[in-house]
């Protein structure tokens, strides 16, 4: 009996430690690493890369690239937030740069398409980015631009793909309205998109979402290990900050949850504190109303508490009375269409509140213009502008989200049936 149990032991054990291990993501440049670059072979290469551009060892792709010999890397090209992600939020640059005797051209400039010149003597472009799932995250704009460069110059474009924080399965909000196209909103995909930036490569090529995309030699090397229900603490992967706000994988949930009215300036959203997109906070209204619109309007799953916060403002600091936002452990107890829409829920119930209210119709146009554009719809704010009050001057999650469904409509169930043909996991 003693020795039937110790091998049932020994077999729980290396089930489990296979288990685990069969849960461990690779990303696109860990397999490219394993199969000792043999997709480059022969070729001269341009890398678009930032900080997250890394192993599961913590190796930095541009290091990596530099050291090959059966290629040659002839450049760098880096996003928003620069090579090495420290650049601030919108900040562009020019500034001649390289690394390790490689030039660094910057896509986030006079640039946002790599042009002809930089493209000059380059076989192919690589492009390996962390994204957050969000539509208006600038990356996926500057993929989507540099293919259709790549197109253009008759450069094969290759994607290293890495997985979608918020998972391959969450998809709310609504499709991009194209006359609304911009940097931070380049193709027709829903808020949250729930798809790898290889498989929106697949369907921007797919769909012509962009000139010449007929023409683009376009290749893709697959993750393994990732499965579409995976939020980003399921994979296994160590988390590298994409950009300064969003130093943890909970900022980028929030960031999907607060982003869009973040961009109204009238209520902060924590950027410049310790927890950007993790806290709410306002010098408009009593925090006493701040909280008890959280309490009913934040999903269930979601907890707030009261906590004022500082953030640098100009030459000294501003402190907001506010409150700190607690996600769940378990992502999957989130429902679809709650993650995005709570923000315009919340927003809508801070209008009943006077001076909120006058701060919001003094919103000047330029403001609106970017909230749209961001948003991808014309629809949000002329709903914003017409809030709801019950009995009590409140509205509850449930009973308003409906509102605000209403300007997305069956976009989700739409793009849900079109994507599945570009989906490369289960």
């Amino acid at each position: 009996m003693m020795i039937f149990k110790r091998s049932l032991l020994f077999f729980f054990l290396i089930s489990f430690f296979f288990t685990s291990a069969s849960s461990q993501v690779r990303t696109g440049l860990d397999n490219l690493v394993s199969e000792k670059f043999v997709q480059l072979k022969g070729k001269k290469i341009g890398l678009i890369c930032n900080q997250t551009s890394r192993t599961l060892n913590g190796e930095f792709a541009p290091k990596l690239f530099v050291k090959q010999k059966s290629f040659k890397l002839v450049s760098l090209f880096s996003p928003e937030h620069g090579l090495l992600g420290e650049r601030k939020a919108g900040v562009p640059s020019d500034s001649a740069e390289t690394f390790e005797g490689v030039p660094v051209y910057s896509l986030y400039g006079s640039n946002r398409k790599p042009a002809r010149s930089m493209l000059r003597g380059i076989d192919a472009l690589v492009f390996d980015i962390q994204d957050i799932g969000v539509r208006p995250y600038t990356y996926l704009s500057t993929m989507i631009y540099a293919m259709e460069a790549a197109a253009e110059n008759n450069v094969q474009f290759i994607v290293l793909d890495r997985p979608n924080p918020l998972s391959g399965e969450r998809i709310e909000g609504n499709i991009l309205d194209t006359s609304l196209r911009s940097f931070v909103g380049a193709i027709p995909v829903p808020y949250l998109h729930g798809m790898t930036l290889g498989e929106l490569a697949k369907m921007a090529k797919g769909e012509k979402w962009f000139h010449g995309a007929e023409k683009l030699k376009l290749t893709i090397i697959r993750m393994t290990g990732w499965e579409r229900s995976m939020y980003w603490n399921e994979t296994g992967l160590k988390w590298t900050s994409p950009s300064p706000n969003i130093p943890t994988f909970e900022n980028a949930v929030g960031c999907a949850m607060f982003g869009a009215i973040g961009e109204l300036g009238i209520l902060s959203v924590g950027i410049g504190s310790d927890k950007p997109f993790l806290r709410l906070g306002s010098k408009l209204v009593k925090p006493e109303m701040l909280e008890h619109v959280l309490a009913s309007s934040l999903p269930h799953e979601i907890s707030a508490k009261r906590e004022d916060y500082t953030v640098p403002y100009g030459d000294s600091t501003k402190t907001f009375l506010g409150m700190e936002i607690e996600l769940p452990k378990d992502m999957h107890k989130f429902k679809l269409e709650e993650l995005y829409a709570s923000q315009f829920v919340i927003m809508n119930q801070l209008l009943a509140d006077t001076v909120f209210a006058r701060s919001f119709k003094a919103l000047p146009a330029s403001t609106k213009k970017m909230f749209e554009k961001v948003t991808g719809s014309k629809h949000v704010f002329t709903i914003l502008q017409m809030p709801k009050k019950n009995d009590e001057g409140f509205v509850h999650w449930q009973d308003e989200a409906s509102l605000f469904h209403i300007a997305w409509k069956d976009g989700p169930v739409t793009f849900r049936t079109m994507r599945k043909k570009y989906l490369l996991y289960q």
